[in-house]
């Protein structure tokens, strides 16, 4: 058989449909929105023609004498039914395999502001998910940004394995600190077993799958618009999800019976609502430490190591607790010991606040961090004299007595908790790295360590070395929230009325809505900070002068020259910023740059 072009090729020319078939589907298409009692515009659904199409299809196979009904072709309605679980099944496990990556920007400036900028919210396409493949993904993605990862660059990812391999190497990788919190919380309620261990929360259990079942029910049954406030369902993707199912449920619980079916009462009376009480209370700290982690717009990686130590101290059993509640403090406490594990960045981002440096929330890891914040000055300072001097690990104690006369400050703020307290403090010039002396004899009121940038904007020439490590290392976030937000923030993109976006168009409108705004804040500030200092007049003989002008249009760029009359006006503009993320963190110290994924 000879092949023919249209295989290959579709007819662009309209297909003559002879008269009277055209009237018989007329007639059909007619009958069916009366006799059925369908709208006039089910007929240009995309359902209906894609259903017509299959039965069109489906009648080429048969010869115009087949004695074949349609009745024969079309499904029962039981059969329609059962199948629209397989087909929920297939399209959710499609659905599940489609995977995106999130990539933000977080730096601190040499004027110490803190910037956070969005790269993008990009479709992974490619089929494995090896540890090999996301790295060189990632790169990839960083690359188009004219970004390369290295050694003084930290990567802050979740704490899955895949994300440990992919970042082993040409950065520093940093576990985020409340996916290492949410999990256990998580294991608490739902896992029975953990690394072949026993989960020793079995009344806890039984209360959150009681809870899980009746509000599960009433959802479905769309009754609680007869409640008071609407009940939260369990997902394990939400950050200390088990919370806000539970406090939700006691805030309604009295209430609760009321639109319950006689099937699920036997749930409902199996929770125990002075235990729920004692849970939700118990969890409120857990909720408020995701929430200061998880701040954006202000440094947080000093808050881990302290928050972490209340949170330990909030699991120690107490003679009122009951026996329930036990079970789940033992657990908790073990598990934020043994998983969550600190880095050497948390030490130091914590040293060198003001008010945590004494550490008098967690003592025994003091000397940990005082030898890191030591060892990492040291690499930073050349003198020979000063380098050459280590075997001292203490502060001196003879010298000067300053009295810190500050008084306690009462606040829902978990970090006030976690704050040195009052002390004699004694300061000496004979220590072996009299910077880091200094900042330990150093006594601040509580409102000037408010703004940990600020503090160390304005300590700048008294602690050199100190303040280029906080600029580095106080960049780094505690958690990647900052990430995860941004899939949330998708949904106020993609709505009723916007549905067939592609997804590269999606990335640029998450990119826009993001760093728009911190973009042209920038910019402004560029524009100002270079008309007061790039024009410069120069005096020459012959009357004339000369105003150098930069060219802010380009990172590159030299400056141009232009001769201008004494009575000349200068009418032209200085140039539009094209404020580039290439060049955005060019500068001579480029190490306050760090990635979330």
């Amino acid at each position: 058989k000879q092949t023919q072009v249209t295989e290959y090729y579709s007819s662009k020319k309209s297909h003559i449909v002879p008269k009277i078939i055209r009237e018989k589907v007329k007639t059909a298409c007619t009958e069916f929105t009366a006799l059925d009692s369908r709208a006039f515009e089910t007929v240009a659904g995309d359902g209906f023609i894609k259903m017509a199409q299959s039965i069109f299809d489906a009648g080429r196979h048969f010869s115009p004498t087949s004695s074949i009904s349609v009745k024969e072709i079309i499904p029962a309605p039981v059969t329609i039914s059962r199948h629209i679980d397989q087909i929920y099944e297939n399209k959710k496990n499609e659905l599940i395999r489609l995977s995106y990556c999130g990539l933000a920007l977080r730096f601190i400036t040499e004027d110490y502001k803190l910037h956070n900028f969005i790269l993008g919210c990009i479709l992974y396409d490619i089929d494995s998910q090896s540890a090999n493949n996301i790295r060189l993904f990632v790169d990839a993605q960083l690359l188009s940004f004219g970004l390369t990862l290295n050694n003084k660059i930290f990567v802050v990812t979740d704490n899955e394995n895949k994300m440990r391999a992919a970042f082993k190497e040409k950065c520093t990788r940093i576990g985020c600190s409340i996916h290492y919190l949410s999990k256990q919380l998580e294991h608490s309620f739902t896992s029975e077993e953990i690394d072949r261990t026993l989960v020793r929360c079995t009344e806890i259990q039984k209360l959150f799958d009681n809870v899980k079942k009746v509000v599960t029910h009433v959802r479905r049954t769309h009754r609680q618009v007869k409640l008071k406030q609407k009940l939260q369902l369990y997902s394990d993707t939400r950050f200390n999800g088990a919370f806000y199912m539970l406090n939700v449920f006691l805030n309604v619980f009295d209430d609760i019976g009321s639109v319950l079916s006689s099937g699920y009462i036997d749930y409902l009376t199996g929770v125990d609502k002075d235990l729920l009480e004692e849970v939700c209370q118990f969890l409120i700290v857990f909720d408020n430490a995701i929430n200061q982690l998880s701040e954006e717009e202000r440094p947080t990686m000093h808050q881990v190591l302290p928050i972490r130590q209340l949170l330990i101290d909030h699991c120690e059993v107490i003679f009122e607790d009951s026996s329930e509640l036990k079970e789940l403090k033992l657990f908790l406490g073990e598990r934020i010991r043994s998983v969550w594990i600190l880095q050497d960045q948390h030490y130091i981002c914590t040293f060198l606040h003001p008010r945590l440096k004494r550490f008098d929330t967690a003592p025994h890891e003091k000397d940990i961090a005082f030898n890191l914040v030591k060892q990492e000055l040291l690499a930073r300072i050349s003198t020979p004299s000063v380098t050459t001097d280590t075997a001292s690990k203490a502060v001196a104690t003879d010298g000067t007595v300053i009295i810190d006369s500050t008084a306690p400050v009462n606040s829902n703020n978990l970090l006030d908790r976690c704050f040195d307290k009052p002390r004699p403090i004694t300061s000496s010039d004979a220590t072996p790295v009299k910077e880091l002396n200094d900042y330990m004899a150093l006594v601040v009121a509580d409102e000037q360590s408010d703004d940990i940038l600020l503090f160390w904007k304005n300590h700048e020439k008294t602690f050199p070395t100190l303040s280029k490590i906080v600029r580095d290392f106080y960049a780094i976030p505690a958690s990647n929230t900052i990430v995860e937000r941004l899939f949330s923030a998708s949904k106020n993109i993609v709505t009723d009325r916007r549905t067939s976006l592609a997804e590269a168009k999606l990335n640029k409108l998450l990119f826009l809505k993001k760093n728009l705004f911190t973009l042209r804040e920038i910019k402004k500030d560029k524009l100002n900070k270079n008309a007061e200092q790039s024009k410069q007049k120069l005096f020459i003989p012959d009357g004339e002068s000369i105003v150098i002008i930069e060219d802010v249009d380009s990172a590159i760029s030299s400056p141009t020259i232009k001769r201008m009359k004494p009575n000349d006006d200068n009418d032209e503009d200085d140039g539009d910023l094209l404020y580039d993320i290439e060049h955005m963190y060019d500068s001579e110290e480029s190490d306050n740059i760090f990635l979330n994924f």
